[in-house]
């Protein structure tokens, strides 16, 4: 993964952050809200699509632990990638393969020495960052929640009712 330094000052301000909590309080309600989400994963959706529909190559700063392969990337490959975050450039047959919805990006791409095929996707909230030519041209700062993740705080949620607790046995 290439060094950035923009991402690099995000994770010293985050770090800043935790250490002075009373500090970026306001801050940190407005990356972790579900409004301001939505909205910073539409102008993903956007960036991405007008790269796409004008035949721009870029690449794309993503949480790893959200990204998905099909099939699953052999252990020796998955091995060399530095977590927190993983950086794919859309280029060429990796470009053209590219599938936009309103929820996720997906493409084909080769991985190792031996071009290893697999499908990469992963939800577009997950885009940290989105570069051409090594240079950002969107920062997306919000804290991104999967669905799944959203569905277990509300059932969560439902089941501390001592009265909603009947509604699931059978």
């Amino acid at each position: 993964m290439r060094e950035n330094k923009p991402f690099q000052s995000l994770l010293q301000t985050q770090k800043h952050r935790s250490k002075h909590n009373k500090e970026g309080k306001m801050l940190d309600e407005i990356l972790d809200d579900e409004r301001f989400s939505a909205m910073m994963k539409e102008h993903v959706f956007e960036c991405v699509e007008y790269l796409l529909q004008n035949d721009r190559p870029f690449s794309a700063m993503t949480n790893l632990d959200l990204v998905k392969f099909d099939p699953e990337l052999p252990e020796y490959i998955k091995s060399t990638f530095n977590a927190p975050v993983i950086v794919f450039t859309l280029a060429g047959y990796t470009f053209n393969s590219a599938k936009l919805t309103p929820e996720e990006l997906s493409f084909e791409a080769g991985f190792g020495k031996e071009n290893f095929a697999s499908v990469v996707s992963f939800p577009l909230g997950a885009i940290m960052q989105i570069l051409v030519e090594n240079s950002p041209i969107l920062v997306n700062f919000s804290i991104y929640k999967s669905q799944k993740n959203q569905l277990e705080k509300s059932m969560s949620a439902l089941m501390s009712n001592p009265n909603n607790k009947d509604l699931f046995k059978k």
